[in-house]
């Protein structure tokens, strides 16, 4: 694996455990998936919390 995508790894899981997230939706651990889905993960729950903070706007 390349150093490039270990960082970003390193930062998806970050910015993820900032949000209170510490595994996928169906269960793994962060540090067990791939680019792909941390990257999705990050997506997905970065638009919860926009959804969440309208609603209460």
């Amino acid at each position: 694996m390349s150093t490039a995508v270990k960082e970003r790894k390193e930062e998806l899981i970050y910015e993820l455990n900032n949000l209170g997230i510490y595994k996928t939706e169906d269960g793994r651990e962060l540090t067990e998936v791939s680019l792909y889905t941390l990257e999705w993960t990050n997506v997905t729950e970065q638009n919860k919390a926009a959804r969440a903070y309208v609603d209460q706007h």
